[in-house]
Protein backbone atom coordinates (compact mmCIF):
# COMPACT_ATOMS: atom_id res chain seq x y z
CA UNK A 1 0.00 0.00 0.00
CA UNK A 2 1.16 3.42 -0.98
CA UNK A 3 0.80 6.25 1.91
CA UNK A 4 1.10 9.69 0.68
CA UNK A 5 2.15 11.53 4.24
CA UNK A 6 1.54 15.97 3.56
CA UNK A 7 3.01 18.31 5.55
CA UNK A 8 5.41 21.04 5.73
CA UNK A 9 9.35 21.85 6.77
CA UNK A 10 8.69 24.83 8.88
CA UNK A 11 10.26 24.41 12.43
CA UNK A 12 7.09 22.93 14.34
CA UNK A 13 5.10 19.68 15.59
CA UNK A 14 3.93 18.99 11.91
CA UNK A 15 7.05 17.54 10.26
CA UNK A 16 8.61 15.57 13.24
CA UNK A 17 4.85 14.19 13.69
CA UNK A 18 5.07 13.43 9.51
CA UNK A 19 9.18 12.10 10.25
CA UNK A 20 7.50 9.79 13.13
CA UNK A 21 4.21 8.49 11.18
CA UNK A 22 6.55 7.35 7.70
CA UNK A 23 8.71 4.96 9.97
CA UNK A 24 5.76 3.79 11.99
CA UNK A 25 4.15 3.15 8.23
CA UNK A 26 6.73 1.71 6.88
CA UNK A 27 7.40 -0.54 10.00
CA UNK A 28 3.39 -1.75 9.42
CA UNK A 29 4.24 -2.93 5.59
CA UNK A 30 3.32 0.08 3.81
CA UNK A 31 5.12 2.66 1.76
CA UNK A 32 4.87 6.05 2.77
CA UNK A 33 6.24 9.27 1.22
CA UNK A 34 6.65 12.38 2.70
CA UNK A 35 5.86 15.76 1.18
CA UNK A 36 7.21 18.41 3.37
CA UNK A 37 5.56 20.94 0.87
CA UNK A 38 2.10 19.07 0.73
CA UNK A 39 0.13 21.70 3.38
CA UNK A 40 1.98 24.44 0.80
CA UNK A 41 0.52 23.11 -1.91
CA UNK A 42 -2.83 22.99 0.01
CA UNK A 43 -2.74 26.67 0.98
CA UNK A 44 -1.97 27.92 -2.48
CA UNK A 45 -5.45 29.69 -3.58
CA UNK A 46 -6.40 28.03 -7.16
CA UNK A 47 -9.76 30.40 -7.48
CA UNK A 48 -10.31 34.07 -7.60
CA UNK A 49 -10.87 35.99 -4.68
CA UNK A 50 -13.31 38.69 -5.05
CA UNK A 51 -13.90 40.24 -1.58
CA UNK A 52 -11.82 43.25 -2.57
CA UNK A 53 -10.64 44.19 -5.86
CA UNK A 54 -6.59 44.22 -4.42
CA UNK A 55 -7.77 40.71 -3.62
CA UNK A 56 -9.03 40.24 -6.99
CA UNK A 57 -5.85 41.84 -8.91
CA UNK A 58 -3.29 40.02 -6.10
CA UNK A 59 -5.19 36.29 -7.02
CA UNK A 60 -5.33 36.85 -10.84
CA UNK A 61 -2.18 37.53 -10.82
CA UNK A 62 -1.05 34.36 -8.66
CA UNK A 63 -3.44 31.61 -10.11
CA UNK A 64 -1.66 30.37 -13.25
CA UNK A 65 1.23 29.97 -11.02
CA UNK A 66 -0.50 28.18 -8.80
CA UNK A 67 -2.23 26.15 -10.76
CA UNK A 68 0.48 24.66 -12.76
CA UNK A 69 2.25 24.30 -9.63
CA UNK A 70 -0.55 22.63 -8.35
CA UNK A 71 -0.95 20.34 -11.22
CA UNK A 72 2.63 19.27 -10.55
CA UNK A 73 2.21 18.28 -7.83
CA UNK A 74 -1.41 16.12 -8.48
CA UNK A 75 1.27 14.05 -10.45
CA UNK A 76 3.56 13.07 -7.96
CA UNK A 77 0.23 11.90 -6.02
CA UNK A 78 -1.05 9.68 -8.82
CA UNK A 79 -1.02 5.90 -7.80
CA UNK A 80 -1.26 6.57 -3.93
CA UNK A 81 -3.63 4.24 -2.58
CA UNK A 82 -4.15 6.63 0.74
CA UNK A 83 -3.30 10.34 1.55
CA UNK A 84 -2.88 11.60 5.46
CA UNK A 85 -2.40 15.32 5.76
CA UNK A 86 -0.59 15.93 9.28
CA UNK A 87 -2.56 19.07 10.28
CA UNK A 88 -3.38 20.62 13.63
CA UNK A 89 -6.84 21.99 14.56
CA UNK A 90 -8.35 24.42 13.96
CA UNK A 91 -7.25 25.03 10.61
CA UNK A 92 -7.57 21.22 9.73
CA UNK A 93 -11.47 22.67 9.45
CA UNK A 94 -11.16 25.68 7.80
CA UNK A 95 -11.71 26.21 4.22
CA UNK A 96 -9.84 29.34 4.54
CA UNK A 97 -6.22 27.92 5.78
CA UNK A 98 -6.81 24.64 3.55
CA UNK A 99 -8.90 25.31 0.85
CA UNK A 100 -7.36 22.90 -2.07
CA UNK A 101 -8.41 19.71 0.22
CA UNK A 102 -12.11 19.66 -1.11
CA UNK A 103 -9.89 20.38 -4.98
CA UNK A 104 -7.68 17.14 -4.51
CA UNK A 105 -10.77 15.09 -3.42
CA UNK A 106 -12.62 15.84 -6.70
CA UNK A 107 -9.37 15.18 -8.55
CA UNK A 108 -9.03 12.18 -6.88
CA UNK A 109 -11.96 10.54 -5.96
CA UNK A 110 -11.02 7.12 -5.33
CA UNK A 111 -8.37 8.12 -2.25
CA UNK A 112 -9.36 8.18 1.09
CA UNK A 113 -8.25 11.38 2.57
CA UNK A 114 -7.29 11.24 6.43
CA UNK A 115 -6.39 13.58 9.07
CA UNK A 116 -3.07 13.18 11.18
CA UNK A 117 -3.39 15.45 14.70
CA UNK A 118 -2.35 15.64 18.33
CA UNK A 119 -5.66 15.42 19.69
CA UNK A 120 -8.91 14.65 18.87
CA UNK A 121 -11.39 17.97 18.18
CA UNK A 122 -14.47 16.07 20.09
CA UNK A 123 -12.89 16.04 23.07
CA UNK A 124 -11.97 19.73 22.95
CA UNK A 125 -13.85 21.82 25.14
CA UNK A 126 -14.20 25.34 23.48
CA UNK A 127 -13.08 24.35 20.06
CA UNK A 128 -15.48 21.13 19.99
CA UNK A 129 -18.27 23.67 21.18
CA UNK A 130 -17.47 26.55 18.58
CA UNK A 131 -16.71 24.03 15.23
CA UNK A 132 -18.89 21.33 15.91
CA UNK A 133 -21.90 23.49 17.76
CA UNK A 134 -21.63 26.73 16.68
CA UNK A 135 -21.96 27.83 20.24
CA UNK A 136 -20.24 30.94 21.47
CA UNK A 137 -17.17 29.76 23.89
CA UNK A 138 -14.18 32.07 25.29
CA UNK A 139 -12.04 32.09 21.86
CA UNK A 140 -10.87 35.34 20.87
CA UNK A 141 -12.05 36.77 17.76
CA UNK A 142 -8.71 36.36 16.09
CA UNK A 143 -8.64 32.89 16.95
CA UNK A 144 -12.09 32.47 15.13
CA UNK A 145 -11.37 34.67 12.03
CA UNK A 146 -9.81 31.51 10.16
CA UNK A 147 -12.93 30.48 9.33
CA UNK A 148 -14.09 33.27 7.71
CA UNK A 149 -14.87 31.56 4.71
CA UNK A 150 -16.76 28.68 6.55
CA UNK A 151 -15.60 25.83 8.63
CA UNK A 152 -16.24 21.89 8.09
CA UNK A 153 -17.07 19.62 11.38
CA UNK A 154 -15.66 15.71 11.28
CA UNK A 155 -17.14 15.32 7.77
CA UNK A 156 -14.30 16.95 6.31
CA UNK A 157 -11.90 13.31 6.37
CA UNK A 158 -12.38 10.01 5.93
CA UNK A 159 -10.93 9.09 9.22
CA UNK A 160 -9.10 10.33 11.95
CA UNK A 161 -5.54 9.15 13.22
CA UNK A 162 -5.30 10.91 16.78
CA UNK A 163 -1.91 10.88 18.52
CA UNK A 164 -4.10 11.45 22.02
CA UNK A 165 -7.58 12.27 23.33
CA UNK A 166 -8.37 15.32 25.55
CA UNK A 167 -9.76 15.69 29.02
CA UNK A 168 -12.23 18.39 28.38
CA UNK A 169 -15.14 16.69 27.00
CA UNK A 170 -16.30 12.56 27.06
CA UNK A 171 -16.73 11.11 24.31
CA UNK A 172 -19.75 9.83 22.86
CA UNK A 173 -20.25 5.84 23.53
CA UNK A 174 -20.49 5.75 19.13
CA UNK A 175 -18.49 4.26 17.36
CA UNK A 176 -15.76 6.83 16.37
CA UNK A 177 -14.01 7.49 12.83
CA UNK A 178 -10.20 7.56 14.59
CA UNK A 179 -7.63 5.54 15.23
CA UNK A 180 -5.53 6.56 18.33
CA UNK A 181 -2.10 5.97 17.45
CA UNK A 182 -0.14 7.98 19.54
CA UNK A 183 3.38 9.49 17.77
CA UNK A 184 6.74 8.22 17.13
CA UNK A 185 9.60 10.87 18.18
CA UNK A 186 12.51 7.86 18.50
CA UNK A 187 14.95 9.33 15.85
CA UNK A 188 17.50 9.07 17.98
CA UNK A 189 17.69 12.59 19.03
CA UNK A 190 15.95 12.63 22.32
CA UNK A 191 17.61 11.67 25.47
CA UNK A 192 18.74 12.99 29.15
CA UNK A 193 22.15 14.95 28.89
CA UNK A 194 22.08 16.96 32.11
CA UNK A 195 25.60 16.00 33.22
CA UNK A 196 24.87 16.46 36.63
CA UNK A 197 23.47 19.70 37.08
CA UNK A 198 19.97 20.79 37.45
CA UNK A 199 18.45 23.42 35.61
CA UNK A 200 14.85 25.02 35.35
CA UNK A 201 13.21 25.67 31.36
CA UNK A 202 11.10 28.26 31.47
CA UNK A 203 9.12 28.47 28.14
CA UNK A 204 8.07 30.68 25.48
CA UNK A 205 6.35 34.01 26.88
CA UNK A 206 2.95 34.40 26.33
CA UNK A 207 1.23 37.30 25.58
CA UNK A 208 -2.96 36.63 26.11
CA UNK A 209 -4.98 36.23 28.79
CA UNK A 210 -3.51 36.11 32.09
CA UNK A 211 -0.72 33.99 30.67
CA UNK A 212 1.99 36.80 31.51
CA UNK A 213 0.92 36.25 35.24
CA UNK A 214 1.57 32.83 35.02
CA UNK A 215 5.19 33.66 34.14
CA UNK A 216 5.95 35.90 36.63
CA UNK A 217 5.06 33.64 39.43
CA UNK A 218 7.65 31.24 37.72
CA UNK A 219 10.52 33.89 37.29
CA UNK A 220 9.74 34.81 41.33
CA UNK A 221 9.86 31.15 42.45
CA UNK A 222 12.75 30.34 40.37
CA UNK A 223 14.55 33.71 42.24
CA UNK A 224 13.11 32.55 45.55
CA UNK A 225 14.53 28.97 45.01
CA UNK A 226 18.44 29.65 43.95
CA UNK A 227 18.01 27.12 41.01
CA UNK A 228 19.58 28.22 37.50
CA UNK A 229 17.67 28.23 34.77
CA UNK A 230 16.95 28.94 30.87
CA UNK A 231 13.92 31.28 29.50
CA UNK A 232 13.28 30.75 25.98
CA UNK A 233 12.74 33.49 23.07
CA UNK A 234 12.93 34.01 19.80
CA UNK A 235 13.07 31.28 17.30
CA UNK A 236 15.62 27.80 17.39
CA UNK A 237 16.07 25.49 14.70
CA UNK A 238 14.75 22.29 15.79
CA UNK A 239 18.50 20.64 16.57
CA UNK A 240 18.46 23.78 18.43
CA UNK A 241 15.62 23.27 20.60
CA UNK A 242 15.99 19.39 21.53
CA UNK A 243 19.51 20.07 22.81
CA UNK A 244 17.75 23.19 25.29
CA UNK A 245 15.53 20.15 26.02
CA UNK A 246 18.41 17.68 26.61
CA UNK A 247 19.96 20.12 28.98
CA UNK A 248 16.94 20.71 30.49
CA UNK A 249 15.72 19.26 33.77
CA UNK A 250 12.35 20.65 34.71
CA UNK A 251 9.62 22.39 31.96
CA UNK A 252 7.76 25.09 33.24
CA UNK A 253 4.66 25.18 31.21
CA UNK A 254 3.63 28.58 29.65
CA UNK A 255 0.38 28.29 28.80
CA UNK A 256 -3.11 25.35 28.57
CA UNK A 257 -2.12 22.94 25.98
CA UNK A 258 -4.61 20.78 23.94
CA UNK A 259 -1.85 18.65 23.35
CA UNK A 260 1.83 19.83 23.87
CA UNK A 261 4.41 17.88 21.76
CA UNK A 262 7.49 19.45 24.37
CA UNK A 263 5.86 17.74 27.18
CA UNK A 264 6.75 14.59 25.19
CA UNK A 265 10.29 15.93 24.01
CA UNK A 266 11.33 16.77 27.53
CA UNK A 267 10.38 13.82 29.83
CA UNK A 268 11.99 11.40 26.78
CA UNK A 269 15.08 13.88 27.41
CA UNK A 270 14.65 13.10 31.61
CA UNK A 271 13.30 16.47 32.20
CA UNK A 272 10.39 17.19 34.53
CA UNK A 273 6.88 18.76 33.89
CA UNK A 274 5.79 21.65 36.65
CA UNK A 275 2.10 22.72 35.96
CA UNK A 276 -0.16 25.00 37.39
CA UNK A 277 -2.94 23.46 36.81
CA UNK A 278 -4.04 20.02 36.61
CA UNK A 279 -6.09 20.89 33.69
CA UNK A 280 -3.73 22.63 31.78
CA UNK A 281 -2.51 19.56 30.17
CA UNK A 282 -5.20 16.60 30.14
CA UNK A 283 -4.21 15.25 26.79
CA UNK A 284 -1.44 13.60 28.93
CA UNK A 285 -3.64 12.26 32.17
CA UNK A 286 -3.39 8.46 32.54
CA UNK A 287 -6.35 6.48 31.69
CA UNK A 288 -8.28 5.57 28.60
CA UNK A 289 -11.67 5.53 29.70
CA UNK A 290 -12.34 8.51 27.59
CA UNK A 291 -16.45 8.06 27.58
CA UNK A 292 -16.51 9.17 31.23
CA UNK A 293 -15.51 12.35 32.73
CA UNK A 294 -11.72 12.21 33.83
CA UNK A 295 -10.21 13.38 37.08
CA UNK A 296 -6.50 14.35 36.71
CA UNK A 297 -4.38 11.40 37.02
CA UNK A 298 -0.30 12.30 36.23
CA UNK A 299 2.69 9.75 36.04
CA UNK A 300 5.15 11.11 38.50
CA UNK A 301 6.83 13.02 35.85
CA UNK A 302 4.39 15.86 36.73
CA UNK A 303 4.27 18.47 39.13
CA UNK A 304 1.18 20.43 40.06
CA UNK A 305 1.88 23.51 41.94
CA UNK A 306 -0.92 25.59 42.23
CA UNK A 307 -0.27 28.89 40.70
CA UNK A 308 1.97 29.81 44.28
CA UNK A 309 5.53 30.89 43.93
CA UNK A 310 6.44 29.77 47.25
CA UNK A 311 4.59 26.05 46.83
CA UNK A 312 6.63 26.40 43.04
CA UNK A 313 9.74 27.45 44.78
CA UNK A 314 9.74 24.45 47.36
CA UNK A 315 9.28 22.07 44.90
CA UNK A 316 11.90 22.97 42.63
CA UNK A 317 14.39 22.31 45.60
CA UNK A 318 12.70 19.00 46.69
CA UNK A 319 13.24 17.93 42.26
CA UNK A 320 16.60 19.37 42.50
CA UNK A 321 17.89 17.16 45.20
CA UNK A 322 16.47 13.87 43.99
CA UNK A 323 16.83 14.64 40.40
CA UNK A 324 17.17 11.63 38.23
CA UNK A 325 16.99 12.04 34.23
CA UNK A 326 17.26 8.21 33.89
CA UNK A 327 14.31 7.45 35.80
CA UNK A 328 12.31 10.30 34.73
CA UNK A 329 12.63 9.13 30.59
CA UNK A 330 11.77 5.24 32.32
CA UNK A 331 8.84 6.51 34.19
CA UNK A 332 7.55 8.23 30.58
CA UNK A 333 8.38 5.36 28.51
CA UNK A 334 6.60 3.19 31.25
CA UNK A 335 3.83 4.96 31.10
CA UNK A 336 2.26 6.55 27.98
CA UNK A 337 4.72 4.19 25.46
CA UNK A 338 2.59 5.30 23.12
CA UNK A 339 3.87 8.56 23.17
CA UNK A 340 7.47 8.22 21.86
CA UNK A 341 7.40 5.07 20.12
CA UNK A 342 3.82 5.24 18.67
CA UNK A 343 1.11 2.57 18.31
CA UNK A 344 1.87 -0.09 15.66
CA UNK A 345 -0.60 -2.29 16.57
CA UNK A 346 -3.47 0.63 16.49
CA UNK A 347 -1.93 1.63 12.67
CA UNK A 348 -1.86 -1.51 11.44
CA UNK A 349 -5.35 -1.93 11.98
CA UNK A 350 -6.41 1.11 10.69
CA UNK A 351 -4.59 0.14 7.58
CA UNK A 352 -6.09 -3.36 7.51
CA UNK A 353 -9.65 -1.07 7.35
CA UNK A 354 -8.28 0.32 4.74
CA UNK A 355 -7.58 -2.52 2.70
CA UNK A 356 -10.61 -4.18 2.88
CA UNK A 357 -12.34 -0.93 2.40
CA UNK A 358 -13.99 -0.24 5.59
CA UNK A 359 -12.15 3.35 4.93
CA UNK A 360 -12.93 4.60 2.19
CA UNK A 361 -13.22 8.16 -0.36
CA UNK A 362 -16.63 8.27 0.46
CA UNK A 363 -16.90 7.71 3.98
CA UNK A 364 -16.47 11.23 5.58
CA UNK A 365 -19.98 11.99 4.62
CA UNK A 366 -20.78 9.94 7.43
CA UNK A 367 -19.45 12.10 10.29
CA UNK A 368 -21.51 14.96 9.62
CA UNK A 369 -23.07 14.61 13.23
CA UNK A 370 -19.71 13.62 15.25
CA UNK A 371 -19.22 15.89 17.99
CA UNK A 372 -22.65 17.93 17.44
CA UNK A 373 -24.61 14.55 19.27
CA UNK A 374 -26.46 16.69 22.32
CA UNK A 375 -25.22 16.00 25.60
CA UNK A 376 -27.16 13.37 27.85
CA UNK A 377 -29.40 14.93 30.41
Amino acid sequence: MRVDILANDRASFIKPMAEGLARMMKDCGAEPRLHCDGIAHLMRPQSVNFSSLRSFAGSTGRLVSNRRHFSGFLDRLRGTDLIVIVSHLPSSFSPSLLPNIELLRRLMPDVPIVNYDLVYLPSLDSWSRAILKDEKTGLSEDDMKIFRRGKFGMERFDWYLMVSVGGYIPLSPRVHPMSLIGIDLDDGRLYPDQRGEFQVLVDFPQTRGKYPEFREVQLEAIRIAGVKYEQLEGSYTRDEMLAVYRRSSALLLAHSESFGLPICEAQACGCLVFTPNPHWPTAHWLGRDYTSKRDPSFSPNFIVYENDPQVLAERLKAAAASFDPDRVRATFLELQPELYYGDRTALAGFLEMVKSGEVHSRLHPAHRDVGREKAAS
